[in-house]
C-alpha cells in the first residue's frame, strides 16, 4: 500500500496527537500500519499495568470506531508477540478484554476484524514435540455502529491419533516414579489425549497430582492445564 504524502502541517498535528494515529492491516506474522487521519486521538487505559499512555497499535475499523492495543509486545523471528495487554475501544475509552502475564497471543486484522490468537507451547507435534498451537481465538468487529467481541476455542487443533492416545496412557498407568520435568509433560500428553475425545485420559488427568505430586512452577503450569480443560469442556455458549 502506497504512504501518502504527508505535509508539515500534518507532521506537526501527528506529532503533538495523544497518540500515534495508525491503521493497522496485517497478517498473523506482522503488522504493517500507515497514517490515518489526524482527528482520531486515543490514549491507553491506566488499568493496564505494562502499557505506557501511548497505545502500541491502534485498528481502524471501516466504520468508523477505532481500537488501541496496549501492553506488552515482543518480537520474534520476525513475529510479533503480545503478553500483559488490552484491547480497548478509544471514543470512549473502554477495555474490551485483557491478556494476563500467563498469556502469549498474536494479532492479526483482516476482512475488518481484528482477531487475537492464544498461544499453547503444547506437545502437539510429531513425536510430542512442543510447539505453538492456537487455542482460543477472540474477534473483535463492528455490527450496527459497535465494536462486538467474540471469543471461541480453536476446535480445529489436531487430535492425537489411537497410537498416540494408547502411548501417552500406557506411560501414565506404567511409570512409578518420574522426575518433576518429565512429569509435567506427561500431563501435558494427557491433556492433549482428553482434548481428543479420550475420556480415560480425561481421568488420568484429573488424578495426576494425586499420582505424580507438582510444586513450584511446574505446579502452577498443571494449574493452567486445568483450567484449558475445563474451557474446552463447558458449552459454546459459556466460553466467553
Amino acid at each position: 500500500m502506497m504512504k501518502p504524502l504527508l505535509t508539515p502541517a500534518l507532521l506537526a498535528t501527528l506529532a503533538t496527537a495523544a497518540c500515534q494515529q495508525q491503521m493497522e492491516s496485517s497478517t498473523p506474522a506482522r503488522a504493517q500500519s500507515v497514517p490515518i487521519r489526524a482527528a482520531v486521538q486515543c490514549s491507553c487505559p491506566a488499568e493496564v499495568p505494562m502499557a505506557s499512555s501511548v497505545p502500541d497499535t491502534l485498528f481502524a475499523f471501516s466504520a468508523g470506531p477505532v481500537v488501541s492495543v496496549c501492553g506488552y509486545k515482543e518480537t520474534r523471528k520476525r513475529q510479533e508477540f503480545y503478553s500483559e495487554f488490552a484491547v480497548s475501544t478509544c471514543q470512549p475509552r473502554k477495555i474490551l478484554k485483557y491478556w494476563d502475564v500467563r498469556e502469549r497471543c498474536r494479532l492479526s486484522f483482516r476482512n475488518d476484524t481484528l482477531t487475537v490468537e492464544s498461544l499453547k507451547n503444547l506437545p502437539a507435534g510429531k513425536n510430542f514435540t512442543y510447539e505453538f498451537v492456537r487455542f482460543r481465538l477472540d474477534r473483535f468487529y463492528v455490527q450496527k455502529g459497535q465494536v462486538r467481541h467474540e471469543s471461541l476455542l480453536n476446535k480445529d487443533m489436531r487430535p492425537y491419533t489411537p497410537e498416540e492416545i494408547a502411548r501417552v496412557k500406557q506411560e501414565y498407568e506404567s511409570a512409578a516414579t518420574l522426575k518433576e520435568e518429565k512429569r509435567i509433560e506427561l500431563a501435558n500428553r494427557l491433556l492433549l489425549s482428553a482434548l481428543s475425545g479420550d475420556v480415560q485420559a480425561g481421568v488420568y488427568f484429573r488424578q495426576f497430582p494425586s499420582k505424580f505430586p507438582l510444586q513450584g512452577a511446574y505446579g502452577e503450569e498443571y494449574a493452567d492445564l486445568q483450567r484449558l480443560l475445563r474451557d474446552w469442556s463447558r458449552p459454546a455458549s459459556a466460553q466467553r
